[in-house]
């Protein structure tokens, strides 16, 4: 008899999960899976594939970094004592991460949040055309901000954070390095899958 406690349905029964949700939707749309954005030939291949696990583990680290500090500050807090540079830490953290793993969301899709609109109406060439200029516009804007970066690089005067201490010649390296690994993603995905697209080659994995 069941008292209202948990059923269970199967020991086979299948985890939720979003990433087979999603392809399952794409396949119902007729959405083509897209392979990462990998160089085809050694040993290049094999370099961005470690780049990319590299950026995997420095946001999964700063993920665990930030945690660990907003428990600190929370503490510090409640017991009314601690470290100034707590939250300035935790703050960097986030940022850090961000910029760290963007590139290889770039290069992972499903990775930052797109609005695949398109994809439903135009296919072949007008789609590569489409992807291709949505590429020049991600180099472009890293572009952009690798020469704003490179300019506080080459302008600093050795200031530091006020409450860590940091130098801000670090603080802000890691916004560069982040666009710097966008734009080369993005520079990958137009010679790798956009421009074979547009010539109406087969795209491959």
């Amino acid at each position: 008899m069941n008292q209202g406690g948990p059923t269970n349905d199967g020991a086979n029964e299948e985890l939720y999960s979003p990433s087979a949700e999603l392809h399952a939707l794409e396949d119902e749309l007729d959405i083509p899976h897209e392979p990462p954005l990998l160089p085809r030939r050694e040993p290049l291949r094999s370099i961005f594939k470690g780049i990319a696990v590299v950026e995997q583990v420095l946001g999964a680290v700063l993920l665990f970094v930030l945690l660990g500090l907003t428990i600190a500050l929370v503490l510090q807090r409640y017991f009314k004592m601690g470290w100034p540079g707590t939250g300035e830490l935790a703050r960097f953290m986030m940022v850090w991460g961000t910029f760290l793993v963007a590139g290889y969301l770039v290069a992972y899709p499903p990775g930052h949040i797109t609005i695949a609109v398109v994809d439903y109406f135009i296919k072949g060439r007008w789609l590569g055309a489409f992807k291709l200029f949505a590429d020049l516009v991600i180099l472009g804007a890293s572009l952009v901000v690798l020469y704003g970066g490179y300019q506080l690089l080459a302008n600093d005067i050795g200031q530091t954070t006020p409450a860590a201490g940091l130098p801000l010649y670090w603080v802000n390296m890691i916004p560069v390095i982040g666009f710097a690994l966008v734009a080369i993603r993005a520079l990958l995905g137009i010679i790798v899958r956009d421009v074979p697209a547009l010539l109406g080659r087969e795209v491959q994995g």
